[in-house]
């Protein structure tokens, strides 16, 4: 690895308990020795490239969400490597079932191999079909929460510069003279918009809860591209009658099929909240088949200067649209939110 101070490389012997060998000081991150491969120089360029340049504050959240996508698309991989080993095991598997069946003695044996390889298989297919990666984000994000409040905090006395930590955030903010609200669940979005002076600037009320949502100003959802997420805009609707409700993404359709996009799988949703959705009559039936299948992709994975861009034009639009408009029934239905073209958020 590059030692962060003195730009040496650094063989693993070179670097005990983390201390450069050459200029002597120590370092957070060793790729060799947490579990995540992450080194600080990993860190400062994801925090540039995520910061623009430094102009943008972000959280723990969408750092970590960048810093191990590589580590979770990985993970998934375990579905191709059982097909893969299907693909071989299966002919093996019963070309020794006929072989121990036309062969008396020790045909048995082979017989019994088989046996196993094929019953290993089975277990190994449906094993890898059923996780699908299910709740290994969780997992990697909480590991990398650790790593930069135990291992980087301590040593350099705080989290990487325009980093902000997102836990104590209330997940409500109510500027003076707000002229629209919006309604996230994702507390990490909220804090990330707030730490950017966005609700001040913009007229923005921010609100983790229905319930938590000003006065009568028009509403934008803000949400993941998933089953849940999709629901909050016509559960919010429903809860809300009369009151302007904008879909403001993230939409299935603008991740399902782009390539490099984060997608994870969760435990797939009930089929009574699928077909809920589809009443609503603004999903496609791809976008319905997507997300049956329990596949996800989080806000803190949308690229920060997309994201404000993208928040603060639908602000804007919303807050000057005529109610007499034709187009704004469309609008307000599909989701202003899409993927930045050419991948995801750490490019």
């Amino acid at each position: 690895m590059i030692c962060p101070h003195c730009q040496q490389n650094l063989l693993y012997r070179e670097r005990p308990d983390r201390t450069c060998s050459k200029c002597h000081r120590r370092f957070a991150l060793d790729p060799r020795t947490n579990s995540l491969g992450l080194s600080d120089l990993r860190i400062q360029r994801l925090m540039a490239k995520l910061t623009d340049g430094g102009r943008l504050k972000i959280t723990l959240d969408q750092l970590g969400t960048a810093a191990v996508r590589k580590k979770q698309k990985s993970s998934s991989g375990g579905i191709a490597a059982a097909i893969g080993c299907t693909v071989i095991g299966v002919p093996a598997g019963v070309g020794l079932l006929a072989v121990g069946a036309a062969t008396s003695g020790d045909g048995g044996i082979l017989s019994v191999f088989g046996v196993l390889i094929l019953i290993f298989l089975v277990i190994s297919v449906i094993s890898s079909l059923r996780s699908g990666g299910r709740g290994r984000g969780d997992t990697l994000l909480s590991a990398f929460r650790t790593a930069l409040l135990t291992d980087w905090k301590p040593l350099y006395g705080a989290l990487p510069h325009g980093v902000v930590d997102d836990s104590a955030h209330r997940g409500v903010h109510h500027p003076d003279r707000a002229r629209v609200a919006l309604l996230c669940p994702d507390r990490a979005v909220l804090a990330f918009l707030s730490a950017n002076d966005i609700p001040e600037r913009y007229g923005i009320a921010l609100a983790a809860e229905s319930r938590q949502l000003p006065g009568v100003l028009p509403v934008l959802v803000l949400h993941d591209a998933s089953a849940d997420g999709c629901g909050l805009v016509v559960r919010t609707r429903e809860e809300l009658p009369g009151r302007r409700v904008v879909d403001a993404g993230l939409p299935p359709r603008a991740v399902m099929n782009v390539k490099g996009a984060p997608t994870a799988r969760v435990a797939r949703p009930a089929r009574d909240l699928i077909a809920w959705l589809g009443g609503g009559g603004t999903l496609t039936k791809a976008e319905l088949d997507w997300l049956a299948k329990g596949w996800t992709v989080p806000l803190t994975a949308v690229r920060p200067a997309k994201l404000v861009d993208a928040v603060t034009r639908t602000a804007h639009r919303v807050a000057t649209m005529d109610e007499a408009d034709p187009a704004r029934r469309g609008a307000e239905a599909v989701g202003f939110l899409t993927w930045p073209p050419g991948g995801g958020a750490g490019r």
